[in-house]
């Protein structure tokens, strides 16, 4: 608590006399004469940040704390000051609230002096100005040195943290590459059985078991297919994803895909339509790895367009700014299309838009489950090919449909040097 009392109590001139040396006699009695001892209790609150700066205080006896108080509750330790220090000088210079809180660390004594006398005999004294600049000067040289290590010893945490979470980072991506070849080997080995028991005479001529060998062949393969995405992934992340280069027919890779989706789209009844891909330059690039590009695309537009919808693959040669000549494959179907805060994030590993489906969906099943690796397989690879990859879309909306566009661009003369 702020108590005042009585000048008498303290000699107010014999103790200002050599804080502010230099400075006229008169003066000096001028702010004695206005000056008021204070006594504040350990903890109490001297100056609250924000107040309206209306006093300077010189300590006496005791000491302060100065901290930066911040809107979630946390502080900033500024300085400390003792006796013979004058504190709030700062707020009266600037006309303004005071720009942090000053709290008494032991029982403390002061001695107040109003705003207006103070300025008043500011004015009339060049050297009191003189000193109190010398003072802020070295408190903001001070504040600036602390600030300084504080930030340097907060990049020091920060570097170390990072290379934290690099090793973290590298120790999942090798147990889930380890996991992923540890899984897909029986499980290559348990389709290729099933596969030879779906031909197998007496199996054929069963036809419940005919259809239990078809439920584990599909339901396996379904399993390796994930395997596969997860290898490609921890490749894509660990940089080892290797570009085996051979000219190229787009059209022959996208006759490929088209082909292997058309149970797909028989079975949801939908139109594929392909456009303008005879006309494409010859190129070079990996068959497999775009391959996998286009095929994580369509099954991608088959999965959010409702039954009955239509998908459209057309392809051009583009001038790109960047890039310069290029051959572009746009992926366009009548979809729920992609609202527009996840336009960026539809390429991160693992993202999925709307409700996750967590039942064992098929990856062409409407709206279907599924790991969300495809988009970020086909992104890395095209990266990988030095083209970049994007999706357009107006909007999100089942009932309308809107649809989305997915665009590939690879550049033709880095492709055939």
């Amino acid at each position: 608590m702020d108590n005042p009392t009585s000048v008498s109590q303290i000699d107010a001139l014999e103790f200002l006399r050599p804080i502010l040396i230099g400075l006229a006699e008169e003066d000096l009695e001028t702010l004695a004469e206005a000056a008021g001892a204070h006594f504040y209790p350990v903890g109490a609150v001297v100056m609250q940040e924000g107040d309206v700066g209306d006093a300077i205080y010189f300590i006496v006896d005791g000491s302060v704390e100065v901290v930066k108080q911040y809107d979630d509750g946390s502080e900033r330790f500024l300085h400390t000051s003792g006796p013979g220090d004058p504190v709030g000088e700062m707020a009266l210079l600037q006309e303004g609230g005071r720009s942090a809180t000053v709290r008494a660390v032991e029982p403390l004594t002061v001695l107040k002096i109003g705003r207006d006398p103070f300025l008043n005999v500011l004015g009339r004294s060049p050297a009191l100005s003189a000193r109190i600049l010398v003072r802020l000067t070295g408190r903001l040289r001070d504040s600036d040195q602390q600030s300084l290590e504080e930030l340097s010893k907060a990049n020091i945490e920060l570097t170390e943290a990072l290379h934290k979470l690099e090793r973290l980072d590298q120790i999942k991506t090798d147990f889930i590459q380890v996991s992923a070849h540890e899984l897909r080997t029986p499980v290559a080995a348990l389709l290729g059985y099933a596969q030879m028991m779906q031909y197998n005479i007496k199996i054929q001529k069963d036809s419940d078991l005919r259809l239990l060998v078809d439920g584990v062949v599909t339901s396996t393969e379904r399993l390796h297919r994930v395997f596969n995405s997860i290898l490609d992934v921890s490749r894509l992340m660990s940089g080892e994803l290797q570009v085996i280069r051979s000219p190229l027919f787009m059209v022959v890779t996208l006759d490929a895909v088209r082909l292997k989706a058309e149970k797909a789209l028989r079975g949801r009844d939908m139109i594929l339509e392909l456009g303008g891909l005879d006309d494409l330059p010859i190129c070079s690039g990996d068959p497999d790895l775009l391959y996998k590009v286009f095929d994580h695309l369509l099954n991608n537009a088959i999965k959010y367009t409702p039954d009955g919808g239509k998908i459209t693959i057309t392809g051009r040669a583009v001038q790109d700014d960047e890039l310069g000549s290029t051959v572009e494959v746009s992926v366009d179907d009548t979809g729920i299309g992609i609202a527009p805060q996840d336009i960026d994030l539809i390429f991160e590993k693992f993202y999925r838009t709307g409700e996750i489906a967590l039942h064992s969906s098929g990856t062409t099943k409407f709206k279907g489950g599924g790991p969300g690796l495809g988009l970020a397989i086909a992104q890395g690879i095209v990266l990988a090919h030095g083209g970049r990859i994007w999706a357009e879309s107006p909007g999100c909306d089942e009932k309308t449909c809107p649809g989305s566009r997915f665009v590939v661009r690879l550049p033709i003369d880095t492709l055939t040097s």
